[in-house]
């Protein structure tokens, strides 16, 4: 439960939202409620609320000042300001201290809850992560004191990257089996899911999947039921690594999906320049050219020289249907020195000479 406290100087306005909301029901524990800041601040200091709903203008010690103090004291409280006053000094100074929404009287109800379902998430996530943090620190100080040589710290680091779906069965028990006899010991077992998971979530750090990662695995409630036994461990490992693999191949795929189109565009504006290369796209994309000819032929379905090449012979048969250019000078406005190597260039791809196409073409 997320614990939320209010603090509103207006009695009905305070009852209101004390009463209004089914707390429980949207996963909030509703703590405590004071009418000024003088009184809630030692109320909070007992309840240490995770949100703090707080009226700006109250007697005593108004909302700004009460914020201001919550958050040298609990930095990680979110604050949602209410406020009469349509007033940018006010906005300027709740956004200084560090207020995470602001909200203008009257609220309604739905308005307050829609707040605090998107505020939710992000306090579990800060929760979850200092708990990890307190938990991992312990767990490092403790692990000391066991043999770790059958631990590869780096191996489930790698088959994240390198790792395939079909594989991930084997891997689990290969890797639990080098671990056989250290795993009997619970605070082993703590370390070495600890470890799995932050090494996932330093491989998603910079996408949006973080989030939803330390959601299905990273509370410490699906920790403490995973180092449970072996075999419960072992169903973390499966579920955790399905999930792992799926996001990698998905970043994968949107990162060549990408990388295939800046591929694509380059050669639709330089194909006309015979110095073009699977060499200078390569170097263009930032690949080595092995990769990037690997990689190219995977996603288009086609080698990149065939790539080029139909890229020219259709931008020729174009210029053959509707112009009288010479075959020559369309030969080298598509990226031929030589006009016999594009005639033949042509044929194998046509399966014609591009006099012969452009005289079909004509008759038609």
């Amino acid at each position: 439960m997320v614990k939320v406290f209010l603090v509103e100087d207006e009695k009905f306005v305070r009852e209101g939202i004390k009463n209004e909301i089914d707390w429980n029901s949207y996963g909030f524990d509703f703590v405590g409620e004071a009418a000024d800041g003088e009184l809630a601040l030692p109320l909070i200091e007992i309840s240490k609320p995770d949100i703090l709903i707080t009226d700006i203008k109250m007697p005593f010690m108004d909302g700004l000042e009460l914020g201001r103090i919550v958050k040298e004291r609990f930095p990680e409280t979110v604050i949602i300001f209410l406020s009469g006053y349509d007033d940018f000094d006010y906005a300027q100074k709740a956004i200084h201290i560090g207020a995470s929404e602001y909200l203008l009287k009257p609220v309604s109800k739905e308005k307050l809850i829609s707040v605090l379902k998107k505020i939710k998430p992000i306090v579990d996530s800060k929760r979850h992560s200092i708990l990890r943090n307190i938990k991992a620190e312990n767990i490092e100080y403790d692990i000391k004191k066991f043999d770790t040589s059958g631990f590869n710290k780096g191996s489930f680091k790698e088959f994240i990257i390198n790792g395939k779906s079909q594989d991930i069965k084997s891997y689990v028990e290969e890797y639990t089996d080098n671990m056989d006899g250290q795993l009997k010991s619970l605070i082993f077992r703590q370390y070495v899911i600890m470890d799995a998971f932050i090494e996932s979530e330093k491989f998603l750090s910079n996408v949006d999947d973080k989030e939803e990662l330390g959601n299905k695995f990273g509370s410490m409630e699906v920790f403490d039921e995973a180092v449970t036994d072996i075999y419960t461990m072992k169903q973390y490992f499966l579920k955790l690594l399905e999930y792992m693999i799926d996001k990698r191949d998905q970043i994968t795929g949107r990162q060549y999906s990408f990388l295939l189109n800046k591929a694509k565009d380059f050669v639709e504006k330089k194909y006309m320049e015979p110095e073009i290369s699977l060499n200078s796209v390569a170097e263009y994309i930032g690949l080595s050219p092995t990769y990037f000819s690997t990689v190219f032929k995977q996603e288009a379905g086609m080698n990149f020289i065939d790539y080029l090449t139909k890229t020219r012979i259709d931008e020729a048969k174009r210029l053959l249907r509707s112009t009288d250019k010479r075959i020559s000078d369309i030969a080298m406005e598509v990226g031929y020195r030589d006009q016999h190597y594009f005639s033949s260039a042509f044929k194998k791809y046509q399966g014609d000479t591009p006099k012969s196409y452009r005289e079909n073409k004509n008759e038609e």
